[in-house]
């Protein structure tokens, strides 16, 4: 059984003109490119930096990360308009705090877009070049507390659920070494791994109370005067680790489809790049981890002659 698995393999790695007419894989050399699309899921722990704690620091000049105490007035006066305000909202006339936060922010799964650069030395090795970007939301609560209200029986306090929300910006990039085993000449298992690159850039950050929403990623406050949000411009660069495992078919005319798996271990950095010194130690200031990510997605390899396809076809 085994000399039979690899007898096709063997029979495509020759190199004769029959082989050139009988097997579309054996003319496979030179450079290929494809357009990838599917569905990226990143790694929930590092969701937890929108969970409006203010457990880090965003470390952008033209706008800053507030917790939602700061952001709602509660621990800072530069916006006390804000508190009042949500007094209003609330309908109740009374003061309120921040009961608890959400340490189990998600990130949706996300569409990933992007393409595939792939140079053949052979129909079996390759060099391959991966661009792709996707955008991520990210959701979890918070619990707003009533103060001077009566309580909700058994000692609970009089408490409310809000949401608390992230959006988020990736650019990945990978460079790696492709194998393939091929099944038949049109078909093939294909192995790959190489390093990343992966860009993020921190988007929107904000909260509901009822049907307001307060933006945590703001320009900083000045007394008086309402509160506009922010759209920070900082994207941090970490480097990693990746590996796929995918099945190929291949078509002489249409061009290839390929359905890929794919795990990676990335460094995540979401914030400020500084570090602050606490007992002797440093720590940085923004969300710095090593995480991994999935995605599932198909590629379209374009033919490489598409331009005497499309003319041939009208």
């Amino acid at each position: 059984m085994a000399f039979l698995t690899f007898m096709p393999v063997t029979i495509l790695s020759q190199n004769s003109d029959d082989d050139d007419e009988d097997y579309y894989v054996s003319r496979r050399k030179g450079l290929e490119f494809g357009l990838n699309i599917g569905v990226y899921q990143a790694n929930h722990k590092s969701a937890n930096f929108y969970n409006g704690a203010g457990d880090y620091d965003l470390g952008d000049n033209s706008a800053t990360l507030y917790s939602i105490e700061e952001r709602l007035g509660i621990d800072l006066i530069a916006f006390s308009n804000t508190y009042a305000n949500v007094q209003n909202i609330l309908n109740t006339g009374t003061g309120f705090s921040i009961y608890d936060y959400s340490y189990t922010m998600r990130y949706d799964p996300g569409m990933m877009f992007g393409f595939k650069t792939v140079y053949f030395w052979n129909p079996e090795s390759a060099l391959i070049f991966n661009l792709d970007v996707v955008n991520l939301s990210v959701s979890g609560g918070y619990i707003l507390e009533l103060e001077g209200l009566p309580e909700q029986g058994q000692g609970n306090v009089n408490t409310r659920d809000y949401g608390v929300f992230g959006k988020e910006r990736r650019m990945l990039s990978s460079l790696g070494y492709r194998s393939s085993m091929y099944i038949i000449d049109r078909a093939a298992w294909l192995f790959e791994f190489g390093a990343t690159a992966i860009g993020v850039q921190v988007v929107e950050n904000y909260i509901n109370v009822e049907n307001s929403t307060f933006n945590l990623i703001s320009m900083p406050p000045i007394p008086g005067t309402p509160s506009n949000g922010a759209t920070s411009n900082l994207t941090n660069v970490g480097f990693g680790l990746y590996g796929v495992i995918g099945l190929e078919a291949l078509f002489e005319e249409g061009g290839n489809l390929e359905a890929n798996f794919r795990i990676s271990r990335d460094r995540i950095k979401l914030g400020s790049n500084e570090e602050q010194e606490i007992n002797g130690q440093m720590y940085p200031l923004g969300y710095d981890n090593t995480l991994w990510n999935f995605s599932i997605y198909v590629t379209w390899m374009i033919p490489p002659h598409i331009g005497d396809f499309v003319r041939a076809s009208f």
